[in-house]
């Protein structure tokens, strides 16, 4: 399948809402078409480069999201929100368009076993106090997730760290690989606060909004 493009500083995972704002022509005339069409376009994160002008260099694997609201202000300046869906991997870009467009293919999720939701469990038992610690309220700690994959996602998204290896995070190709990762990542977070005694803001288990310009 052929999808539009979005390079940026951020790496979406399923199920993970993404708000964007819009107002460089190129990404406005790419959100007509895919309002037009199916409302869905691919999110890659940027492995050097910039959100803005000359090309990015992108990671390979990123997250088809679909557009769920659209808001224009006054200015003509576009705020949506889109939400992660599934995996892919770009296999070509494409041209012909003034914002990237590329061939991909989807990648399925694997089916979980009874190793990976003993793993979700101990994910979990980290991930709430880790959260709690960041200052989450307590209406989203209610609704962590206990099915693996959906945890091992919300766990990626939520752990503070750069983009190349939440990008990592993105790429496992099992569940089981995804959830251990996390855990590592987890406890190493969880020590360096309790070490340091203190902790940053707390950057929700969402990717945080992006500008383009």
């Amino acid at each position: 399948m052929e999808l539009p493009l979005f390079p940026l500083h951020v790496v979406l995972f399923p199920g993970r809402p993404l708000p964007l704002h819009l107002f460089e022509p190129r990404y406005r005339r790419m959100l007509a078409d895919c309002m037009a069409a199916d409302r869905r376009f691919g999110v890659v994160a940027i492995r050097a480069g910039r959100e803005v002008g000359d090309a990015a260099d992108i990671f390979s694997v990123g997250t088809v999201a679909r557009i769920e609201t659209v808001e224009e202000r006054p200015d003509g300046r576009l705020d949506i929100l889109s939400r992660g869906l599934q995996r892919f991997r770009v296999r070509a870009l494409m041209p012909g368009t003034p914002y990237l467009r590329a061939r991909v293919d989807l990648i399925e999720e694997p089916r979980c076993d009874a190793t990976d939701h003993a793993c979700a469990r101990r994910v979990r038992s980290l991930l709430l106090p880790y959260l709690a610690a960041l200052g989450a309220p307590a209406q989203l700690l209610e609704r962590i997730p206990s099915e693996p994959n959906e945890l091992a996602y919300l766990a990626a998204a939520a752990v503070q760290v750069e983009v190349p290896e939440q990008q990592q995070l993105l790429e496992y190709d099992s569940t089981a690989k995804r959830l251990a990762a996390a855990l590592r990542v987890l406890r190493r977070e969880t020590g360096l606060m309790r070490h340091f005694g203190t902790v940053g803001s707390l950057r929700p288990p969402d990717p945080c909004g992006s500008e383009l310009n």
